[in-house]
Parts: structure tokens; C-alpha cells; sequence
């Protein structure tokens, strides 16, 4: 395969990593490709004359056919399924999960008033962001008092058991330009989660707040405002993105790897989209 992005390595994941990650991309795959093969070109030139005879290409046309449908099925789905594809293959941590729920949380009062204290001095500026600080006081609390409340479930976008020293991962994966509103959430989940784990008895899970990419290329130059005042995100503080994410689910070179093994996967399905078009052009 003839590399053609420049930036990426060559590192190639093993078998069993690229079975397990097959298994994905065929299910997202199939509806796009199935609604790529009903389109007629011939009812398209007589129905949508204007765009046909502007863009008189039917490979043009199949391929924005099942663009519509595959970007329906992607979103962050589809890094928590290729997540949990590359550590299920990877011996080193735990077994994975997607929509993993955290059940029968409770925390006491004096965690969850430290909670709000904490987001809103971050929402109005007045405080500087530190995971670990913000941890530190929410477990200094977590068992100060009598009083407990009950907050139901948290639920995670990616869960990995055993993920370092015992400690399972709790990824809350965003795309990398979140709302103040998302990001703010996210940070009182993982809070949340902190503190009913602190006063539980079992390993408090490692928290993260994800980013599967990061579009500005490196964290020095990321500009993106909502998510800097819950996050130090220059700093990847309480994060992991993009390669660091990978990496870590699936060892060094993984992010490479899982671009180089999408190459493989979408030349086959260009053919397959050429082929339905019968243009051969591309």
C-alpha cells in the first residue's frame, strides 16, 4: 500500500488486533455501501437534472450517497468501538467496555458541595485547573461525614479493567471541539466518580476525559476555548489525546498503526464504490 499521508508511520498492528477491529468497520460499513449500491443514476439524471448535469459524474454521486450515510453512523461510537477493539487485543490491560455503567453510586454531602464548589470556581475563572488537586480535595471529603447521597448510575463511554496497577480506566470521550456545557459535565461525572469510589472500598477508576484526535495538530497550538477552563488541555491534565489515547489502550505506535490499518480498509471500499459507479476515474 502506497503510504499518502505523510505524517503517518508505518507501524502495522498485529493480526488479532486487525481481525477485532474488522469486525468494526464492517458493521459500519454495510448500510453506507448498501445505500451507495441503490442509487440509479439514470432516475438521478431525470429527477435532479440541475445537479447531474453540473456535476455529470455518477462516481461523484454514489460516493456523496454513502458519505450522508456513513456520517450518520459515525461520532464518538466509533472510537469507543475501535477503543475497546485495540484493548481487548492488548494482554497488558483488562478486558474493555463500551457504555460501561457504574451502578449504586453514592457520595457523601460534603463531596458533592466540594463538586459544585469546584466546577463553578473553574466556570467563572476563579480557580486554575489541577486533576490532581481537584482530586486530593474531593477524596479528603468523601468519607468526612454521616450524611451520604445517592446518585444513581454514571455511565462511560469506555471502560478498561486492570488498566494500571489495578485501577480500571473511565475514558469519557468527546471530538475535540466539546461545549462548555459537555465539558463541564464531564468534569463533574469524573468528580462524581472520584468521590463515590473514594468512600467504596475499591480501586478508584482512572479518569479521563478524551479527545480520539486533536485537529490543531499539536496541544501547544490547540486554540478551541469551551473545554480550557474545566481542563488544562495544553497540558493534557486529567486527558488523553489523540496518540497518548491510543497508546495507551494498545502500546506505542497504535494510533499509527489503527490509520494505517483504515488505509487498508477504505482502499478496498473505494474499489467497491468505483465498481458501482462502473468510473473508474478516481
Amino acid at each position: 500500500m502506497a503510504p499518502r499521508f505523510d505524517h503517518i508511520g508505518d507501524h502495522e498492528l498485529d493480526a488479532a488486533t486487525k481481525r477485532e477491529l474488522r469486525a468494526v468497520t464492517d458493521g459500519f460499513f454495510a448500510r453506507p455501501l448498501e445505500k451507495a449500491e441503490q442509487f440509479d443514476w439514470e432516475t438521478f439524471k431525470r429527477n435532479e437534472a440541475f445537479k447531474a448535469i453540473m456535476m455529470p459524474s455518477p462516481l461523484f454521486w454514489v460516493l456523496a450517497n454513502f458519505e450522508r450515510s456513513f456520517t450518520q453512523k459515525l461520532g464518538q461510537q466509533m472510537y469507543e468501538a475501535f477503543g475497546r477493539a485495540v484493548a481487548d487485543t492488548n494482554d497488558s490491560v483488562g478486558a474493555a467496555t463500551t457504555q460501561y455503567t457504574c451502578s449504586d453510586l453514592v457520595i457523601s454531602h460534603a463531596a458533592e458541595t466540594t463538586i459544585e464548589t469546584i466546577i463553578d470556581e473553574l466556570a467563572d475563572g476563579d480557580r486554575e485547573t489541577d486533576w490532581q488537586q481537584e482530586q486530593a480535595e474531593i477524596s479528603d471529603v468523601a468519607t468526612d461525614d454521616t450524611a451520604r447521597k445517592s446518585i444513581g448510575t454514571i455511565t462511560w463511554d469506555l471502560w478498561v479493567e486492570d488498566f494500571e496497577n489495578g485501577r480500571p480506566l473511565a475514558a469519557e470521550i468527546k471530538t475535540p471541539k466539546p461545549n462548555r456545557d459537555q465539558t463541564m459535565e464531564s468534569k463533574r461525572q469524573m468528580l462524581k466518580t472520584v468521590a463515590a469510589y473514594s468512600d467504596r472500598g475499591e480501586p478508584t477508576p482512572i479518569c479521563r476525559y478524551v479527545f480520539p484526535f486533536n485537529p490543531y495538530g499539536s496541544l501547544a497550538d490547540y486554540e478551541w476555548w469551551p473545554p480550557q477552563a474545566f481542563f488544562d488541555v495544553k497540558a493534557s491534565d486529567g486527558m488523553l489525546i489523540a496518540e497518548d489515547f491510543w497508546d495507551a489502550l494498545g502500546g506505542p505506535g497504535t494510533m499509527d498503526g489503527l490509520f494505517n490499518f483504515l488505509l487498508e480498509e477504505s482502499e478496498d471500499n473505494i474499489e467497491k464504490l468505483q465498481a458501482l459507479a462502473g468510473d473508474k476515474t478516481l
